[in-house]
């Protein structure tokens, strides 16, 4: 867990660069006052892209989960199941501009601290090998999110500028809510994905747990997201279980 901690800070360090880079221009306008529908735009696209890749890191986290639901007896787990196929549900139903909803966010959440809660002793034998891959998914999860969460802060600085800079112009309104219901995505993100990361690493400490009990084999994704690109993310996913 420990060398999983630092993989995740290295990538936090690296994930922030380019935002950074990216913005550096733009908050240099916003702050002088000339906020563009170019330059708003692009705050917008850019904290989309954190909401959508955000939302892929859940689903992957998710998919672990339920994965990693099989080696517990079912009338353990039956009620966790529920919450992550619910979650599912509402993933089939489409996203407004990919992001998670409140009540996907919820359901994720409620499901993983309910998984804290498993006696990593309660599982199956025959089924314990389902946790190699899981592990690995929620490793890559886990550096997902950290990569999104990098981002925030520069999001949050620009879209404050952007929204200052339009509020005195009548003729940006619809590109000022926006940035408004945009920034309101990114802001409950901030605050869901540092309590969701918590969660899935001691989801993946139980799954350790079972590992070692039953003498398999781990290891940690080795996967560098220096840019929130869902096909790096997709790509990952297809070799985390040998690489895990």
């Amino acid at each position: 867990m420990k060398s999983m901690i630092l993989a995740l800070s290295a990538v936090l360090i690296a994930a922030g660069t380019p935002a950074q880079a990216q913005f550096s221009g733009l908050a240099n306008k916003l702050g002088g006052g000339s906020a563009s529908k170019a330059d708003a735009d692009a705050v917008v696209k850019s904290g989309l892209g954190i909401a959508a890749f955000s939302a892929a890191a859940s689903d992957l986290a998710v998919d672990a989960a339920l994965q990693m639901l099989q080696a517990f007896p079912d009338s353990k787990v039956a009620a966790i199941k529920s919450k992550f196929m619910k979650y599912n549900e509402l993933k089939a139903a489409g996203r407004k501009d990919g992001a998670l909803d409140a009540n996907a966010v919820t359901l994720a959440s409620d499901g993983f601290k309910e998984m804290e809660k498993l006696d990593p002793k309660g599982y199956e034998k025959a089924k314990a090998s389902v946790v190699r891959p899981a592990y690995a998914k929620l490793g890559l999860a886990l550096l997902a999110d950290g990569a999104a969460a990098a981002q925030i802060p520069t999001f949050t600085k620009a879209s404050s500028e952007a929204i200052s800079s339009l509020g005195s112009n009548p003729m940006q309104a619809g590109k000022l809510v926006q940035l408004k219901n945009t920034a309101a995505t990114v802001s409950v993100l901030s605050k869901a994905i540092p309590e969701q990361v918590k969660s899935m690493e001691t989801v993946r400490t139980i799954a350790k747990k079972i590992a070692e009990a039953e003498q398999i084999k781990l290891g940690d994704p080795k996967v560098a997201f220096t840019s929130l690109d869902p096909k790096v993310l997709a790509d990952s996913v297809k070799t985390v279980d040998i690489d895990g």
